[in-house]
């Protein structure tokens, strides 16, 4: 069972928000407050704190056209074993599938864009909400928007749902509290001794929160985890190297081979997805038994605070087996994004250089974005950072506590007024 718990501010000095209201908070003192307010002010701040409530939860803008995303949510479509297969490819043979998170959190996604090597299109596990969020629907208060869909109209989409449970003890890997994880893990019966599993990194924290801010949040710590094992083993590593992907160590100025940036300054990019910067398609690779079970699981969470979404993408029939390793791994823009030999589980279709490329790899020299249609209106924000609906739902609360107040007040005073007068 998730649990929620107050956090504290990061050690970058990001606020945190979402975190259920402490035994000290300003709603149980309101009515004492009150007391020292005039009607009008009371009003005032009512219609004020109403404002902010409505604008928090006003539905979003509409999405990138062409652009869909799925999660466990429907669950007459979407299982743990489907996600599984979708990845392993029709002809694999997979077992035990589980996840554990949200079950907005974990899905698939479809017709993203074609930026050079990228995803476009495959299974996805984020730290925030892969859909946008039901207005009918009590439970959808912890999110404003898809952590995914495009277009990119803000720099700090967040999903915080106040989970702290750890299972893939990503705490271990981030050196850092983590929040919000999400796991997706399962067998897979090696054809050839060598695994091999695409996926892609994309965040939000690859910009920092408010126009004044010179630095990313993933250059001050906030560099959320992710990790990929086979067997136990972690494998989500920069290509020819022993070090961990994440948004600090993959970015603009660390393997920006690696790296696409939708983000400029603090001005978001007109790369029709969420992300304020990705990964290019990368390799997990391992050495396994051809005949025997490969235990497979992705992980991703968010460190130090729940604020600012992180997600993983594996590409549709990404995962294959061969006897060559990739020695000539994808950048942004070059390199082999394909699966070497046929033993990979997937019915996949000829490039350019002869070998089988998996659906779900996007097009290189795709970069013209300027028909994609930013949003209006941002999404507004608090101290630099997303108002999610339980931020909502407490301005709410206040405010109506706050109209309360105000009549009482009003009334109070129209009665002292009669009492006057009858005197």
């Amino acid at each position: 069972m998730s649990c929620l718990v107050s956090q504290p501010v990061g050690s970058g000095g990001r606020p945190l928000l979402g975190g259920p209201v402490s035994n000290g908070d300003p709603v149980s003192t309101l009515p004492i407050r009150l007391r020292r307010l005039t009607a009008p002010t009371t009003a005032l701040l009512a219609a004020l704190a109403l404002g902010a409530a409505s604008s928090a939860v006003a539905a979003p803008t509409s999405n990138t056209a062409g652009q869909s995303t799925t999660s466990l949510r429907d669950a007459s479509t979407v299982s743990p074993q489907s996600l599984a297969q979708m990845i392993a490819g029709p002809n694999a043979t997979v077992t035990n599938a589980s996840v554990s998170g949200k079950d907005v959190q974990i899905g698939t996604v479809k017709g993203l864009p074609g930026d050079g090597n990228a995803i476009t299109e495959g299974v996805a596990l984020s730290t925030g909400s892969l859909i946008d969020p039901d207005p009918a629907a009590d439970s959808d208060v912890d999110f404003t928007r898809s952590a995914v869909l495009g277009p990119n109209d803000a720099l700090d989409t967040t999903g915080d749902f106040g989970v702290v449970e750890d299972p893939a003890s990503l705490a271990q890997v981030s050196g850092t509290d983590v929040y919000d994880e999400a796991v997706l893990e399962f067998d897979v019966t090696a054809t050839s001794s060598n695994v091999v599993l695409y996926y892609s990194l994309g965040s939000e924290e690859y910009a920092g929160a408010t126009e004044g801010t010179p630095a990313s949040w993933q250059s001050r710590g906030y560099k959320d985890p992710l990790s990929i094992q086979v067997n136990g083993t972690e494998c989500a590593y920069v290509p020819g190297s022993q070090t961990a992907v994440s948004a600090s160590t993959v970015n603009e100025s660390s393997n920006a081979d690696y790296y696409t940036a939708n983000v400029s300054g603090h001005t978001p990019g007109k790369i029709p997805v969420e992300f304020n910067g990705y990964t290019s398609a990368l390799p997990c690779q391992a050495s396994v038994t051809p005949g025997q079970k490969v235990h497979v699981r992705v992980a991703i969470a968010d460190a130090q605070d729940g604020q600012l979404d992180s997600t993983v993408l594996l590409r549709t029939q990404g995962l294959g087996f061969t006897d060559k390793p990739i020695t000539d791994p994808c950048t942004a823009k070059a390199g082999t994004c394909d699966i070497p030999g046929t033993n990979n589980g997937s019915s996949g279709v000829n490039n350019s250089k002869g070998s089988t490329t998996p659906p779900g790899q996007g097009k290189p020299g795709v970069t013209d974005y300027s028909a994609a249609s930013p949003t209006a209106s941002p999404k507004k924000t608090v101290a630099g950072l997303p108002l999610t609906g339980t931020q909502a739902l407490f301005l709410g609360v206040v405010a109506l506590l706050l109209l309360a107040g105000g009549g009482v007040a009003l009334m109070l005073r129209r009665r002292r007024l009669a009492g006057s007068e009858s005197d």
